[in-house]
C-alpha cells in the first residue's frame, strides 16, 4: 500500500504489504505460497503441488525492527530445522495469537494451542508443527529485544500461555488490536505501540525457563561463538576468515569445518553474514531519506568493490541492492492484480530483522 493521509492530516503512515494467492492463477497458488513462506518455514499440506487452488493471505508491516503479520491459510505442516538459522540468519523470536484454528506438534496428537493463546517461538531452534485451517497474528522481532528485557529466548520456545492468565490474555488482545490498528497509525505511533507490546510479551514470559535439547550441543555452541566473532569483526571492518576463527575459538581447522559443514561451510557463512548486514543497512536507508549510499554500505560490509557487492547480493537475494532498497521505501505503486495483491516485500522485511 502507498502512503495515505489519515485522521488529523497525518501522512507518514505505516506501509502494509499484502500477499494473497488469489492474485495468481489457480494452478500456481500453492507453489507460490510454499515458495514465499519458505523465507521462514518449509511447508507441506500433504497433497500434490499441482492441485488447483490454494487460499493464503498475509498482511504485513515492518515497524522499526519488528514485523507484524496477519496470516490466513489452510491446514499445513510447518517445519524449520535447528541448523536453518545458521543458513538464513533469522536471529529472531516470534509470538503468535490465533483468532481461529489450532496448532500441535507433528509428533504429538495433543493440541498445543488454540484461539487467543500466546505461543512463543525461538527461530534459532527446530519447529515441526501442524496447523489446522487458521487465522493468526504474529509479531517477529530480534532476540536481543527479549534478552535486554531479562528473558532467555530459549525459555519461550513452543511455550503457550493461555487465556487463564490475566496478563497473557491482555497481551494476546493487544497484539491482535495492534495489528488491526496499524493502517490507522503513523510510524511513530506504531513504533511506540509495538515497543509496548514487546514489553508486555517479555513480562508474560519473564522467569520461565526451559532447557535446550542437548543433541549436537557442542557443535551448536561452537557455531554460536563463531557467529558472534564473525559479527563483531565484520562490524569492526576487520578481516574475517577461518584462520581468525580457529585462533579465537582455540579449535583445529578440521573441527571448525566439521561444525560449519551442515550450514554450507565457513566461507559461505561469512559471506552470508556480510550480506545480511548489508541488507540491514539497506532497510534503514530505504526508510530514511538520509540513509547511507549503497557504495558506503558495500565498503562497511567488507566487499572489495561495488560491482562485487552487487553481483553477490543479487545472487543471494534475487535482486540488486538498489532494487532491494526500493522494497523498504513507502511504495506508491506496487504490482497489483484486479482481484487482489501479490506483494512479496514482506520476505525482505523479514530477512532484514536483526
Amino acid at each position: 500500500m502507498g502512503r495515505r493521509t489519515i485522521g488529523g492530516g497525518k501522512t507518514d503512515s505505516v506501509d502494509i504489504s499484502v500477499f494473497d494467492t488469489h492474485s495468481a492463477p489457480s494452478r500456481d497458488q500453492y507453489p507460490l505460497w510454499r515458495e514465499s513462506i519458505g523465507v521462514i518455514f518449509d511447508v507441506t499440506d500433504g497433497e500434490p503441488l499441482e492441485r488447483a487452488g490454494y487460499s493464503a493471505r498475509l498482511e504485513s508491516a515492518l515497524v522499526g525492527s519488528a514485523m507484524i503479520t496477519r496470516v490466513k491459510s489452510g491446514h499445513q505442516q510447518f517445519t524449520r530445522d535447528s541448523l536453518r538459522f545458521y543458513r538464513d540468519g533469522l536471529d529472531s523470536v516470534m509470538f503468535q495469537v490465533f483468532l481461529r484454528g489450532e496448532v500441535r506438534k507433528a509428533d504429538d496428537a495433543v493440541r498445543l494451542a488454540d484461539s487467543y493463546a500466546l505461543v512463543g517461538f525461538d527461530l534459532t531452534r527446530a519447529v515441526d508443527n501442524i496447523n489446522s485451517e487458521f487465522d493468526l497474528v504474529s509479531i517477529i522481532f530480534p532476540r536481543e529485544a527479549l534478552t535486554s528485557r531479562g528473558v532467555d529466548p530459549a525459555s519461550i520456545h513452543l511455550k503457550v500461555l493461555g487465556q487463564d492468565g490475566g496478563l497473557a490474555a491482555v497481551t494476546a488482545r493487544m497484539v491482535l488490536d495492534l495489528q488491526a490498528q496499524l493502517p490507522t497509525m503513523d510510524v511513530d505511533e506504531a513504533e511506540e505501540a509495538t515497543r509496548a507490546a514487546i514489553d508486555l510479551i517479555a513480562a508474560c514470559f519473564r522467569g520461565d525457563t526451559r532447557r535446550q535439547d542437548s543433541r549436537s550441543a557442542c557443535r551448536e555452541a561452537l557455531l554460536l561463538r563463531a557467529r558472534d566473532l564473525i559479527q563483531a569483526n565484520i562490524s569492526g571492518r576487520r578481516r574475517v576468515d577461518a584462520d581468525l576463527l580457529m585462533n579465537q575459538l582455540g579449535c583445529s581447522r578440521a573441527t571448525l569445518y566439521r561444525a560449519f559443514e551442515p550450514v554450507g561451510g565457513v566461507a559461505r557463512f561469512i559471506r552470508s553474514a556480510r550480506l545480511k548486514m548489508a541488507l540491514g543497512y539497506i532497510a534503514k536507508s530505504g526508510q530514511d531519506k538520509n540513509g547511507r549510499p549503497l557504495g558506503e554500505i558495500a565498503s562497511l560490509c567488507g566487499f572489495e568493490s561495488d560491482s562485487h557487492f552487487s553481483r553477490t547480493f543479487k545472487k543471494e537475494f534475487g535482486l540488486s541492492p538498489s532494487g532491494a532498497r526500493g522494497l523498504f521505501e513507502h511504495a506508491d505503486s506496487i504490482e497489483r492484480h484486479d482481484d487482489g495483491h501479490l506483494d512479496r516485500r514482506y520476505e525482505f522485511w523479514l530477512r532484514s530483522i536483526s
